[in-house]
């Protein structure tokens, strides 16, 4: 095959990771969108992005096997073929069911382009060629899991959510001719064609339960019977893959590769991997939208240089591994990306734009060398076995992503639970304490109750906090009941003033009966002025409390988002000597 259809062919392939990586990540922007559009709920909306991941990691590891028994090549157009298929059936979608049965079916073609596109590139380009092969496909998933919530905010910006499934159909043609043209066929030469259909059912019950019990936790609440049942079936599943693997001759999983210490470091950091992408993709994108009221674009603008950081940290990665273990490498990807995280635990309310950018871009960059353990997976793997190798180590990576929404989403809404029972304490006495009327204190405290609820399962206030404003300031326009306005203020001084001219007008007027009408006249004048005096003291009165108020959540808010960027953190710094493990020593 010449130089010129390997290129072609290597680039479809890269187009096809880029896809299926990318799906991961695009839609939960263009969730609201989808709620409008199809008159759904958040829960249920939700699951659009939900049932992607889990149909990913559930089938990766099966496909991988089934692919080293059948060939790669037409397990590949297979997945090409399914994927654009599904893609553009969400794109015409009407209804939000079939639009998530639409996207469990792209998930399976998802699962299909992202573990077999390794093993063919080693094929394709020589095993010589790894650490290269390695870092472009790890540099462009990454880039993929990134930057999706950027490429789906600017589609939805310039036109509708249908086109963020709706662009994978001329991807998906290019990518397919591509690979048509441009690879040859490979199978693991080794494998029996008997498919252990036993261990697939043990395996798909394993990897379900395990996620769809953590991104599903946090919504059904952790002790439910759905997900305890969920992380059960997860658990026998387990016990019984363990059980039958080591008993039949072409298991779906070869457990033996767990004995490759350096596959099995490896694996771990690239799971590492997928939990730290979490924080810039997910918490992050929630502290930039619901406490600094960001728009969704005006948040990925934030997020693209966590992306465009690891395009730049892995190649470098790569360059620096012809001199520089791959050991060193990971552990200073582990450190910087630590590092970058704790960065973020400074940010505050009206932190400076470009310090958020300074973070992300250490992130980026540490994360660009983390990835580097995409290639220590497999380079000490027989070229027969880097097939399911590849789709082990990815699918550890989505199971990252998935215990990193459960674990630092839980985190979070305990935070801000704790954050609205401050904020909401700190509302009630501001309230209280200021000179208002009584009807203004009743609506002002049902609406901060509101507001800052902790029952509630949905983080963002920012809407709530504008009805509850709104809701404040009709009540305060009432004057009914209006108090008189504090003592020593500058409106007390000018009311007093305007009461002293209300009683000079009533003992004029008493005094001389002839000019009791005009009097009247003026006194209803002065009445009104009075009037006009409490509303203006109250209206100062609420505005300082709100005020109050207001630093007091952005405050509060912050805190609970910092101390979730400090637990991400130190996971990912706590995990830095399984680095030590990813290459054998040259004595080995």
């Amino acid at each position: 095959m010449t130089k010129s259809r390997k290129i072609l062919g290597f680039i479809g392939l890269v187009l096809a990771l880029f896809m299926g990586a990318l799906d991961a990540t695009i839609v939960n922007i263009a969730l609201p969108n989808i709620m409008e559009d199809l008159h759904t709920g958040l829960t249920d909306t939700s699951w659009v992005a939900t049932i992607y991941v889990l149909a990913m990691s559930v089938f990766i590891i099966t496909v991988s096997k089934l692919a080293d028994i059948y060939g790669r090549k037409l397990v590949m157009l297979i997945g090409v073929v399914i994927f654009g298929i599904f893609s553009f059936a969400c794109m015409v979608a009407d209804s939000l069911l079939l639009l998530i049965i639409f996207r469990f079916f792209q998930g399976i073609g998802g699962a299909i382009l992202t573990p077999i596109v390794l093993p063919m590139g080693i094929e394709l380009l020589g095993k010589e060629n790894t650490s290269r092969i390695a870092a472009i496909m790890g540099t462009f998933s990454a880039l993929a899991a990134a930057g999706g919530p950027v490429i789906g905010g600017l589609i939805v910006h310039w036109t509708t959510y249908h086109w963020i499934f709706g662009i994978n159909v001329p991807i998906a043609i290019f990518a397919f001719l591509m690979i048509l043209v441009g690879t040859k066929e490979s199978y693991d030469l080794k494998i029996s064609k008997n498919i252990d259909w036993l261990g697939i059912i043990f395996l798909t019950c394993t990897l379900g339960g395990l996620i769809f019990g953590l991104l599903e936790g946090h919504e059904y609440g952790w002790a439910s019977q759905t997900i305890i049942a969920s992380f059960i079936i997860s658990v026998v599943g387990l016990f019984f893959l363990c059980l039958t693997e080591g008993r039949v001759k072409s298991p779906i999983i070869d457990l033996n590769l767990f004995k490759e210490s350096t596959f099995t470091s490896s694996s771990l950091i690239y799971m590492i991997f997928g939990f730290a992408i979490i924080v810039p993709s997910l918490i992050l994108n929630y502290f930039l939208q619901n406490v600094r009221n960001y728009s969704a674009l005006h948040s990925a603008y934030l997020i693209i240089p966590t992306s465009l950081a690891i395009v730049v940290g892995m190649p470098l990665a790569t360059k620096m591994y012809q001199k520089i273990s791959a050991r060193l490498l990971i552990s200073i990807g582990l450190v910087i990306t630590a590092s970058g995280l704790f960065m973020l635990s400074l940010i505050q309310y009206n932190t400076s734009q470009s310090f958020i950018v300074c973070c992300n871009v250490v992130i980026g960059l540490g994360l660009g060398f983390m990835a580097m353990s995409l290639t220590s997976s497999v380079k000490y793997l027989p070229i027969n076995k880097s097939g399911i190798g590849s789709g082990i180590v990815n699918a550890s990576r989505y199971i990252g992503q998935a215990i990193g929404m459960a674990l630092l989403v839980t985190i979070l809404n305990s935070n801000v639970n704790v954050a609205k029972t401050q904020i909401k304490e700190t509302a009630y006495n501001q309230i209280e304490k200021r000179v208002l009327s009584t009807d203004v204190k009743k609506v002002a405290k049902k609406e901060i109750s509101k507001t800052f609820d902790t029952t509630k399962k949905n983080n963002s206030i920012s809407t709530k906090q504008s009805n509850m404003v709104e809701a404040i300031k009709i009540a305060a326009q009432k004057t009914d009941n209006l108090p008189e306005p504090k003592k020593g203020s500058n409106y007390r001084k000018i009311y007093d003033a305007n009461q002293l001219l209300i009683n000079g007008v009533e003992t004029v007027s008493s005094s001389v009966p002839q000019l009791s009408t005009s009097l009247k006249t003026i006194s209803g004048g002065q009445a009104k002025v009075g009037t006009a005096i409490k509303l203006l003291a109250q209206k100062d009165e609420l505005a300082s409390a709100l005020k109050v108020i207001v630093k007091e959540k952005n405050e509060q808010l912050s805190r609970a988002f910092d101390n979730v960027f400090i637990v991400g953190a130190v996971i990912v710094l706590i995990c830095t000597p399984l680095a030590l493990m990813t290459e054998k020593r040259k004595d080995e």
